[in-house]
């Protein structure tokens, strides 16, 4: 997991030059006018822009992926997104690994959490537990991209 802000390019000169190129991306980007919805602006990598109501801790779903990772970049709202370390006691809720690469997880426990505000993201890699789109105090409307890379555009 990588947790960082698009404008602290300190550390981006470490990231793989798929990762570099996805956040190039995102920092220039405008993306208030573009529809929701998944495009695919580059051979490497596609996004999903999500407009969503937070929701409780509860209530939010925990996943995680087997073949892709995922960027959560925050675009307008605020929200936390959990995350723990992959694990054995994991029980799934819904497996739909063979047909979207995600499977929904019951409940988890030793979470840790990180606030999602204009600018900021985390990149989670296949196998690693989270939970997006949990309300920080107050439910709330987010905007937020999901760039999607296939493990193997890594390697």
């Amino acid at each position: 997991m990588i947790y960082g802000n698009i404008d602290n390019h300190s550390m981006l000169d470490a990231y793989h030059p798929v990762l570099r190129k996805a956040i190039r991306y995102l920092a220039g980007t405008d993306f208030s006018q573009m529809d929701f919805g998944v495009c695919q602006p580059d051979a490497d990598f596609k996004i999903q822009v999500i407009d969503h109501i937070t929701k409780e801790h509860g209530v939010a779903r925990a996943e995680y992926h087997n073949l892709r990772l995922d960027i959560h970049f925050s675009i307008t709202g605020n929200e936390t997104v959990y995350y723990r370390n992959p694990a054995s006691d994991i029980v799934i809720a819904e497996d739909a690994l063979e047909e979207r690469d995600v499977a929904f997880l019951e409940s988890l426990d030793d979470e840790i959490a990180f606030p999602l505000d204009k600018g900021d993201y985390v990149i989670f890699f296949p196998q690693e537990l989270h939970r997006p789109g949990c309300a920080r105090g107050e439910i709330a409307k987010v905007k937020k991209i999901v760039v999607k890379i296939d493990m193997d555009r890594l390697n």
